[in-house]
């Protein structure tokens, strides 16, 4: 890249910054658009930051996609004569050098909201002789403007929905390639992207393409039909894995998580499909589906407003839970072994591909946490360090609600069964003999209870616990808690 000088002929000559983070995409990028519309070179930045890469909360499968996010991203760019420039290190220290090499007169980037991101981008700012600019470009309602009459966060879910319906949602921006925007974009020397090992990741699973082009397909085929179906289709495990993946879900999530669609064009989306859906109960499924865009925000509301959540429970009631520390359980449970066939397949699932259905995903938590009675947080770790979509908002309060510790939770006397739950979603165990090939031959009849014939199929263990001995345990051990409870 060619610096400019702070004495240029015309301040548009001197260029701006956007910072790539949590936006990998070109179209309807609030912070992109911003830097665009100065008039002034746009150089476009993405920083690997050490201290999230070698965080023992990321892992192999998340930075992969990320990867292939970045990949298509520069692609795009070369198509406008532009491309990414890769920088290494703290942002705090990368920033104000590239400032100076290239004279740059503004950096613009969209917000993160979690704890780790405000305080670096604070830091960011303090750091830097330039003015920045940031736009809330991840969410349809930013922290602060769904709250009570008070001012205070709402804290139950049903109330911070009704709110958030009433607030008017953003507007996609209109696409920059249309308006030539994109000639603004600055001609750059960029090393080009590090290979996963030069990040420090030896291995890593195959992942989905992470292109715009593939986030936008992926819409168009859920909004095709299975959003009308969402309703009970969400919930369904079984699939042909060469048809159909993923069965009633839009698989949007990992999308989502790197900002590769933007959350207002999926928002607008589903509601031209609710518009067009043919009766109440097609309506009613898109309704649910947005309300999980709805969840997807509380949760980041909730991070925002209590930052603590990162590493405690919501309800403090539950502190004093007496996890027990059981490493062989933890390991048959991260390994898919623990004798419980829906468990062991999700498991798996989420080991082969970093991914998992929802519904799957309450299972294995209400196992681990009930069941097993170990601490939530471990099993959060764990799906942070294998998850594609892995978020730390919806992470956690997906875990908090399955542990009955956090907001709006599942009480913590209500237990999932696993074999009822395999039996209702997976009745003629597809899903389970599609992750778990030992279980193969074995009927319908007896896939969710391979060892009640007494004779279990070879390398497939039994029982690491019996459930109806571990929920009474649990169901003593959370009454416990609440008993101790300070007054």
């Amino acid at each position: 890249m060619t610096p400019h000088r702070a004495d240029d002929a015309t301040i548009n000559a001197r260029p701006v910054i956007h910072w790539f983070r949590r936006d990998l995409r070109l179209t309807d990028n609030l912070a992109l658009a911003a830097a665009l519309e100065t008039g002034a070179p746009v150089i476009p930045l993405f920083i690997f930051d050490p201290a999230i890469l070698h965080s023992k909360r990321v892992g192999a499968p998340r930075v992969a996609f990320m990867r292939s996010a970045l990949a298509s991203l520069d692609a795009s760019l070369r198509r406008h004569g532009s491309a990414l420039l890769v920088r290494h290190g703290d942002p705090r220290r990368v920033l104000p050098a590239l400032v100076e090499a290239t004279g740059a007169q503004g950096l613009y980037f969209n917000r993160d909201y979690s704890p780790f991101a405000r305080r670096r981008d604070a830091e960011v700012a303090r750091a830097l002789p330039i003015p920045t600019h940031s736009f809330d470009d991840m969410l349809l309602v930013p922290p602060g403007e769904a709250t009570k009459s008070d001012g205070d966060p709402y804290t139950v879910f049903t109330a911070f929905q009704r709110k958030w319906l009433t607030i008017p949602k953003p507007c996609p921006v209109a696409p920059a390639s249309q308006s030539g925007a994109f000639d603004r974009l600055a001609s750059v020397d960029s090393p080009g992207l590090p290979t996963l090992a030069d990040l420090g990741f030896d291995t890593a699973i195959e992942t989905p393409d992470a292109s715009e082009d593939s986030a936008h397909q992926l819409l168009a085929r859920f909004l095709s039909g299975p959003i009308y179906e969402y309703d009970s289709g969400r919930n369904r495990l079984g699939a042909d894995p060469d048809r159909d993946p993923t069965p009633g879900s839009s698989f949007l999530s990992p999308y989502f998580r790197f900002g590769i669609l933007s959350i207002r064009e999926a928002y607008e989306a589903a509601q031209a499909a609710h518009g067009q859906a043919g009766d109440a109960r097609a309506r009613k499924a898109v309704e649910t589906w947005i309300s999980e865009l709805a969840w997807r925000e509380f949760y980041t509301h909730i991070l925002f407003h209590f930052p603590q959540v990162k590493t405690g429970n919501f309800r403090r009631a539950y502190d004093s839970v007496p996890w027990r520390r059981a490493p062989a359980d933890l390991q048959a449970w991260q390994e898919g072994r623990t004798g419980y066939p829906v468990v062991d397949a999700a498991m798996r699932q989420l080991a082969q591909t970093g991914w998992m259905p929802n519904r799957a995903r309450m299972i294995v938590a209400s196992f681990l946490t009930k069941d097993l009675l170990i601490d939530w947080r471990e099993g959060e770790l764990h799906f942070m360090q294998h998850l594609i979509d892995g978020d730390l908002a919806a992470n956690n309060g997906g875990w908090q609600w399955a542990a009955g510790t956090g907001t709006d939770a599942q009480p913590y006397f209500r237990i999932f069964n696993p074999i009822l739950q395999g039996q209702r979603f997976d009745p003629e165990g597809v899903y389970i003999r599609r992750w778990v090939p030992e279980l193969g031959d074995v009927p319908a009849t007896q896939v969710h209870t391979p060892w009640a014939s007494g004779h279990l199929p070879a390398g497939y263990p039994p029982p690491v616990v019996a459930h109806a001995f571990a929920r009474e345990r649990a169901l003593a051990a959370f009454a416990a808690a609440r008993e101790r409870r300070p007054a």
